[in-house]
């Protein structure tokens, strides 16, 4: 299995009465099965580091088509161009509208490296159990 991350860069613009274009991209490194990681503000005029989300793979994929997700990231479709994502913070909230063929093809690309329900298989469980007991693998 290849070890390299799928990604996608992405356009993307937060929903706002004058909305500045944010450079994005998504991830997907199959050592994290589960997980995609949204980072935005990739080339910030101010040399801030970029700001990485991380949430659901299958959350993003049911935000194509209807409302998905609980607390802090929410995905929905806005049209069939383009999906939101709602990102909240304890300080913020801010959503992202980014094109829905961008993440489509992102999806069909991390779901051909790792197909869905087989991502359990890529996680070594008993090192997951030593974490959490404070034990070293």
């Amino acid at each position: 299995m290849r070890r390299e991350p799928v990604v996608q860069s992405l356009a993307a613009a937060l929903v706002a009465p004058y909305p500045p274009e944010v450079e994005a991209h998504l991830e997907y490194v199959a050592a994290d099965p589960y997980a995609v990681r949204l980072v935005l503000g990739t080339r910030c005029a101010l040399n801030e580091p970029p700001v990485t989300w991380v949430f659901a793979r299958q959350l993003l994929l049911d935000g194509l088509d209807t409302v998905a997700g609980l607390g802090d990231v929410r995905v929905w479709p806005r049209t069939p161009e383009r999906t939101a994502l709602e990102l909240r913070s304890a300080d913020c909230c801010a959503v992202v509208d980014i094109e829905t063929a961008g993440i489509r093809a992102f999806l069909g690309r991390s779901l051909r490296r790792v197909p869905s329900g087989a991502e359990g298989r890529l996680i070594d469980w008993q090192a997951v159990v030593a974490e959490l007991l404070g034990r070293r693998a």
